[in-house]
């Protein structure tokens, strides 16, 4: 008798969960928010928007406000019922919508829609960056310029030579120094500053000489040039025990790399250590030259093959 009660009783207990399951399925929440009405803009600017719009009501009290189309979809909880974007792109049109999305994950219709476009952007990045010279040497100068800031993007900047671009549309870099100059030469440097639609702010323009070279006695040759073991075509990792000179410190020797007999960049100042990138397919035979500030270079470095 007493195993036939607890029989009985287990399955009453287990139709008593299937009830219960059942039960709470048949409750669950499946009316959506009302529709919001009445949206509108209350302001605009170039690159900004602000909404509102009339509030939605939901009989579990337990919901948010989806804006879409106005820079994402963003939500916005009530009692809040007006939104502002102060970073919309210039020169586009922007279609905003709301609806209301409660907990259980009904989603009430969208609102009207409201437009704006955006007016282009016209206003070069400010204040206008000025050069300035760091360091003057018979046959390298090295500039710095002030920070530009747009009022939309990122700003680029590039260095103009004697006219000519010698660094194009650099991000976060303000200091350059320029190589293989010619001693007792003048040359003109400027730099512009550009945001992502073309508006353009230029720097003073700064002419510098190059003083005459009066030393004559080249840097020790770069000496242990090896491969590192991170070396993989078509990077070369290069090391090597530094030159010193009778003028210049180690921290302003100059190394150049050379593949092959042929001189593959501008190489590195006052470190021991560079990466290359391969030419060319095939076996390549890499050595290290040193250069001070007269333009004096030292005898190559030994010789290493590496296979591009």
């Amino acid at each position: 008798m007493f195993f036939r009660n607890a029989a009985l009783a287990a399955g009453l207990f287990v139709l008593a969960v299937v009830f219960t399951a059942s039960t709470a399925g048949a409750a669950r929440d499946r009316t959506p928010p009302t529709t919001p009405t009445n949206l509108r803009i209350t302001a605009t600017g170039p690159t900004s928007i602000s909404l509102a719009w009339d509030a939605s009501t939901d009989n579990s009290r337990n919901f948010w406000y989806i804006v879409q189309g106005c820079g994402g979809s963003i939500r916005v909880n009530p009692p809040q019922t007006t939104f502002t974007n102060t970073r919309l792109w210039p020169n586009r049109t922007y279609s905003c919508s709301v609806s209301a999305l409660d907990a259980a994950g009904n989603r009430s219709g969208n609102s009207n829609t409201v437009s704006y476009t955006t007016p282009s952007d016209t206003t070069p990045p400010a204040p206008p960056p000025t050069i300035t010279a760091t360091s003057v040497r018979p046959t390298r100068i090295s500039v710095s310029w002030t920070e530009s800031i747009d009022n939309v993007s990122q700003v680029w900047y590039s260095l103009f030579v004697n006219g000519s671009v010698h660094l194009a549309d650099q991000i976060g870099y303000r200091e350059s120094t320029v190589l293989n100059l010619t001693p007792s030469t003048t040359y003109v440097f400027r730099v512009t500053a550009r945001d992502a639609f073309g508006n353009v702010a230029e720097s003073n323009v700064l002419s510098l000489t190059t003083p005459l070279a009066t030393d004559t006695v080249p840097p020790t040759a770069p000496a242990n040039l090896s491969l590192s073991s991170e070396s993989a075509p078509p990077e070369a990792w290069l090391d090597w025990d530094q030159s010193t000179d009778d003028t210049d410190p180690q921290s302003e020797i100059l190394y150049d790399v050379y593949l092959n007999g042929v001189r593959n960049d501008d190489g590195v100042i006052g470190y021991g250590s560079t990466i290359t990138y391969c030419r060319e397919p095939g076996p390549t035979t890499i050595v290290i030259k040193a250069v001070d500030t007269s333009g004096n270079v030292s005898a190559p470095s030994n010789e290493i093959i590496f296979n591009c």
